[in-house]
């Protein structure tokens, strides 16, 4: 191998390093992100149902 083969090559390995790592934390941060809006939406639903209930016995 020259010596530019060996720079292209080791460009190559960095860029794709880098990629590869920038898509890891994507894909983390997507997985928290959700899990996060998932505990929202169950709580979300816990208040609607209660404030629903209270309504009907209000409403009685």
């Amino acid at each position: 191998m020259t010596t530019l083969q060996t720079v292209l090559v080791t460009a190559l390995i960095a860029i794709w390093l880098c990629i590869s790592v920038g898509f890891l934390v994507s894909v983390i941060q997507s997985a928290i992100y959700d899990r996060k809006r998932e505990k929202r939406e169950k709580a979300q639903a816990a208040r609607d149902l209660e404030y629903h209930e209270k309504r009907m016995a209000d409403f009685k």
